[in-house]
């Protein structure tokens, strides 16, 4: 009896995230005058903003039965594209978290395609906004599609073109530049 409820148990359920390189980097110092930079959250189509982890097969989402986000995917996302662009900037506060104080600039991000196929195929279209504090100053707006492809064997290769998808877009969001 013992053998076989264990032979119906699901498989195992590995949960993921999406590891920003630097966000275990040391703590920096700042300054009482940095620059503060808000994230907002993401926004992503309603129909992957969940934890399941999908791929697209023809006109069907396949959904893993081994693999979950350990969070819905847009905070995943958030969490990682602020890693990512507060490695390039360590004199400022890249944050997704809400400030105290209005912030020197916030960033709006908007995923409106994020497509990844069984065929090992990915592709992500986003829009993006740079509000400055100064309501004088205008408003910068950019776009931008980005490519990969790659092996597709497993619910961690998914996350590897996933992660090389928002690499794309953190490199051209242009936050350099931002005083």
């Amino acid at each position: 009896m013992v053998l076989m409820i264990a032979g119906c148990a699901a498989p195992r359920l590995s949960l993921y995230t999406l590891e920003s390189p630097g966000a275990l980097a040391a703590e920096r110092p700042l300054s009482p005058h940095s620059v503060v930079i808000e994230v907002r959250r993401v926004v992503i189509p309603d129909a992957l903003d969940t934890q399941d982890i999908v791929v697209r097969n023809g006109n069907q989402f396949d959904r893993s039965p081994t693999g979950r986000w350990a969070t819905r995917l847009s905070v995943a996302i958030t969490h990682y594209l602020t890693g990512q662009l507060a490695a390039r900037r360590p004199d400022a506060l890249v944050t997704d978290q809400t400030q105290v104080g209005t912030p020197n600039d916030r960033l709006y991000i908007a995923i409106s395609t994020l497509d990844i196929t069984r065929a090992g195929q990915a592709a992500l279209e986003a829009d993006w906004t740079i509000v400055p504090r100064n309501p004088s100053l205008p408003d910068r707006r950019q776009r931008g599609r980005f490519t990969t492809q790659g092996l597709l064997a497993s619910d961690h290769d998914v996350v590897v073109l996933l992660q090389a998808l928002l690499q794309q877009l953190a490199d051209a969001i242009d936050i350099a530049s931002l005083r």
